[in-house]
């Protein structure tokens, strides 16, 4: 069962050695990200969801991707590398066993559901990491330049991660998400079926766009079920 949920962004920024020194608003990405993640107490393992360019559990000695976005270290080692989603969710991971899975970045919106209901069926604790950018189209120093229905879209997500209510990313539209370059549609929509049926105390860690890109940091605790609506027989 999902006893808690965190959802953090993943960009390279967030990988060693890759900014090559401190930068301040990176700093402060990474402090909210560490908070929420180390609310992932009382687990018996962390899943961390991420983007993957394919379907499956990713192997946790993976070597990492940071080489590819960190010019000038040691020449990039061969061998199987973990997509940037579960490596970045490998860094802020501490203390407890962790599993990384990797959603392909094109799975359908119920598949996506469907893998989220397999995870909640499971009888461990589960500590639930979502891996998950919104829009890189927020302005004109964005990564996809400017796009005026980006912050319309997030802006729906930030509503849901806030009210603790995940019916919302279901309503996330593939084609949709791909031309606004959200890095966590797949991943938020696992996270819809995780959470199905319940309510959440949600608690925000982080919610900025410093770079033309947001990233939310959210936790998601349970509350009780609401009452049954329907008649006693």
């Amino acid at each position: 069962m999902i006893v808690r949920a965190v959802t953090c962004p993943h960009p390279p920024l967030l990988l060693p050695g890759v900014t090559g020194g401190p930068v301040p608003e990176v700093e402060e990405l990474r402090t909210a990200c560490r908070a929420a993640v180390g609310e992932l107490t009382g687990v018996d393992v962390v899943v961390a969801v991420g983007s993957a360019p394919e379907t499956r559990i990713w192997p946790a000695e993976a070597r990492s991707p940071r080489l590819f976005f960190a010019p000038g270290l040691e020449p990039v080692p061969s061998g199987a590398v973990l997509p940037l989603s579960l490596a970045v969710a490998r860094e802020l991971v501490e203390g407890v066993p962790v599993e990384l899975h990797g959603v392909d970045a094109a799975l359908p919106v119920e598949d996506c559901r469907g893998y989220g209901r397999l995870l909640a069926a499971r009888p461990e604790r589960i500590g639930l990491l979502v891996l998950a950018d919104g829009s890189a189209r927020r302005g004109p120093k964005a990564p996809g330049y400017e796009d005026s229905r980006a912050r319309e879209l997030d802006q729906l997500l930030e509503d849901a991660l806030r009210a603790g209510d995940p019916e919302p990313f279901l309503k996330l539209e593939p084609d949709l998400a791909d031309e606004l370059l959200v890095g966590g549609r797949a991943a938020w929509q696992v996270l819809s079926g995780a959470w199905e049926g319940r309510t959440a105390r949600a608690e925000c860690h982080y919610s900025a766009d410093p770079f033309g890109v947001w990233y939310p940091v959210f936790s998601w605790t349970p509350t009780a079920r609401p009452p049954d609506p329907s008649p006693a027989r």
